[in-house]
C-alpha cells in the first residue's frame, strides 16, 4: 500500500513539474515584454504617464514571477513532505529527496531566482527613469 501511494507522490509531483516549467517560461516572456516596451517607450520619447505606466508593468512582472517561483519552490517543499509522512516504508530515493528538499514552506523564491527577479525589474524600470545620454 504505501509504495503504491510513494508513485501516486511522483505522479503528481512529475506532473506539476510539467505545470512549473510553463510558469516558468511565462515568467521569461513577461520579463521580455517588460523590457522590450520599455526600449519602445525611450524611443518614443513617452510622457510621465507613460513612465508610471510602464513602471507599473515592471512592478506587476516582479510581483507575479515572485510569486511565481516561490509557488513552485513549495510545490517540491510539499511533495518531500508528503513523501516524509510514508516514514521507513519511503524508498531511499524518496528518503534522499526528503533529506534535501523536506521542511517548511518558502515565503520567497531561492537567491538565484531573486536575483533574476530584480535584475530583470531593474532592466525594466531604470531606463524609464535614468536618461542614458547623461
Amino acid at each position: 500500500m504505501e509504495r503504491n501511494m510513494e508513485s501516486e507522490i511522483w505522479m503528481s509531483f512529475q506532473t506539476s513539474r510539467g505545470a512549473n516549467a510553463t510558469l516558468f517560461l511565462c515568467v521569461i516572456i513577461a520579463s521580455w515584454v517588460a523590457a522590450r516596451f520599455t526600449s519602445v517607450m525611450i524611443d518614443k520619447g513617452i510622457n510621465i504617464i507613460g513612465k508610471i505606466l510602464g513602471s507599473v508593468f515592471a512592478l506587476s512582472v516582479f510581483v507575479i514571477g515572485w510569486n511565481l517561483f516561490t509557488n513552485i519552490g513549495n510545490q517540491w517543499i510539499i511533495h518531500a513532505n508528503a513523501l516524509a509522512a510514508l516514514g521507513d516504508d519511503a524508498s531511499p530515493i524518496a528518503q534522499g529527496f526528503v533529506a534535501e528538499y523536506g521542511g517548511d514552506l518558502m515565503t520567497m523564491p531561492n537567491p538565484v531566482g531573486m536575483a533574476f527577479l530584480i535584475s530583470v525589474f531593474l532592466i525594466a524600470f531604470l531606463p524609464l527613469w535614468l536618461n542614458p545620454k547623461d
